[in-house]
């Protein structure tokens, strides 16, 4: 019998639902809240994902007298913190909340890591993903190459957390609407229960989510795009390239973004270019670029090339330029998205890497 067929059982023959409500959106929970043995008490294995098969409240302790943090939504998932559930209660992580929530209302997703983390299981966790599967809206579905070129490049930093580039990144929201996409996203976020108050690996992990919505928009995901020739944006400067369409007239939004350019530039390890291309055609016209010889022309040969960088800079690009007057036109619209599903994945990368940092050395 399966775990989510035993759930339904045990569901069926020791429980009666009890309705509770947070935020106006109605949550199942169990009736056995105080300890008598009817929860389903069987132990968990820690950074195993889990589906909720409804919505259902997520509390500050195990028990319906504790607190509600916040509902976690139907078919979200969520990450096992503890492996010892307390009156039927599991001890899970949602969108960067720890709490705990009704063991009976959900289902396994996926195994935890088997063995060592390698680049290998990073991509498959990609692969396999609801993220890599959603249909964009005018997009439709991403490379494969994307996600998993994306998930690399996440996976790297939450594998160098002291990074200067990534510490900015990591920083709680601001309130500059104008230049940070934290902030100008801020409604957005908070419907998706997505907090980013604290500086951390989770507003890095939520940054991640949208720069993945960010180059659906702008390149339907495809490493090698060049400027748009109907635009009068041909200077080497201002011709936009790679994934997420940047110009190196962005360049002086943070110091931090030449940095990332000297680094690449000098070298070519880590730019995940053979990762980021499956399921991309790439034409001449793609890869030509644009201007006179100048950093601007190595700027987009190299956005191109290596894919690994455009991500990070682009990433550097959101919370310094990514607002109601920034550098990307999806984001001063808010038309790129931000899927829960993507960061559902990103979560399990997080995971991945956190529990076999020995992966760090490959990445």
């Amino acid at each position: 019998m399966t775990r989510s067929s035993l759930l339904f059982t045990l569901a069926l023959s020791t429980m009666i639902g009890a309705i509770g409500c947070a935020s106006g959106v109605d949550a199942v929970e169990g009736a056995d809240d105080t300890g008598d043995g009817y929860g389903s008490e069987s132990a968990l294995v820690v950074n195993t994902v889990l589906r909720a098969t409804t919505a259902v409240n997520l509390r500050s302790g195990p028990s319906t007298q504790n607190a509600i943090l916040h509902v976690i939504p139907a078919k979200a998932t969520v990450t096992v913190v503890s492996a010892t559930p307390k009156n039927g209660f599991y001890n899970v992580k949602h969108e960067g909340v720890t709490g705990w929530a009704y063991g009976l209302y959900f289902e396994n997703v996926t195994d935890p890591p088997v063995g060592p983390t390698s680049i290998t299981s990073i991509k498959n966790i990609a692969a396999t993903s609801q993220c890599y599967k959603y249909s964009w809206k005018n997009r439709g579905q991403m490379p494969k190459g994307y996600v998993q070129g994306v998930a690399l490049a996440f996976a790297k930093a939450v594998c160098e957390p002291g990074r200067s580039d990534v510490v900015l990144v990591s920083k709680p929201k601001t309130v500059d609407n104008a230049h940070d996409a934290l902030a100008w996203y801020s409604s957005t976020y908070a419907a998706l229960g997505m907090s980013n108050t604290k500086a951390g690996v989770d507003t890095l992990r939520h940054a991640y989510a949208l720069l993945i919505g960010l180059g659906m928009r702008e390149s339907s995901g495809q490493h090698c795009v060049g400027r748009d020739t109907s635009a009068t944006n041909y200077t080497s400067s201002s011709a936009e390239a790679g994934a997420w369409q940047t110009s190196w007239d962005s360049h002086s939004s943070s110091a931090e973004l030449p940095k990332l350019f000297s680094k690449y530039r000098a070298s070519s390890s880590g730019c995940y270019l053979e990762t980021f291309r499956d399921g991309v055609t790439c034409s001449p016209t793609d890869w030509k670029n644009w201007g006179s010889p100048s950093d601007g022309l190595d700027f987009q040969r190299i956005e191109k090339a290596c894919p690994a960088f455009a991500a990070e800079y682009a990433a550097v690009m959101l919370r310094v330029s990514g607002g109601s007057s920034g550098h990307y036109g999806p984001l001063r619209t808010r038309a790129a998205e931000i899927r829960p599903e993507c960061d559902a994945m990103l979560q399990q990368v997080q995971s991945a890497v956190e529990s076999d940092p020995a992966v760090c050395s490959a990445l």
